[in-house]
């Protein structure tokens, strides 16, 4: 079995580029996933779903996507128009040893979190 969740603590105004890094592992069965570069790394060849929740900080507007070897395979959107807007979605994919999965940033500035977090990212084998 394979799986993994984790969250970000923090929130961060100004985040504009790279990886988002979740600093908060709740699960890591198989080790797939690195708390210090946020990128899952395929342990076992299979399918996977992956999914994540990201909320934007106080109407900055938030887009990231999830991203298999550098390719984003699907976007959330956090929207503006009102503070704490979330954006979510989910992706199936067939994937093989060593393959790396990421939550990317695309557009916006910042995203919110809290001690108990609310902007995570998950991935299980099926």
């Amino acid at each position: 079995m394979v799986a993994f969740t984790a969250g970000t603590t923090t929130s961060v105004s100004t985040w504009n580029s790279g990886v988002l890094i979740f600093n908060r592992v709740i699960s890591n069965i198989g080790n797939g996933y690195n708390l210090h570069t946020g990128v899952f790394t395929v342990p076992i060849a299979g399918t996977y779903v992956f999914y994540v929740s990201a909320v934007e900080y106080q109407r900055q507007n938030l887009v990231v996507d999830i991203v298999l070897n550098s390719v984003s395979k699907v976007r959330t959107i956090g929207e503006n128009g009102a503070p704490y807007q979330t954006g979510t979605n989910m992706v199936v994919l067939n994937l093989q040893k060593g393959d790396s999965v990421w939550v990317r940033h695309s557009q916006g500035n910042g995203y919110y979190s809290h001690n108990v977090p609310i902007t995570t990212f998950s991935g299980f084998m099926i």
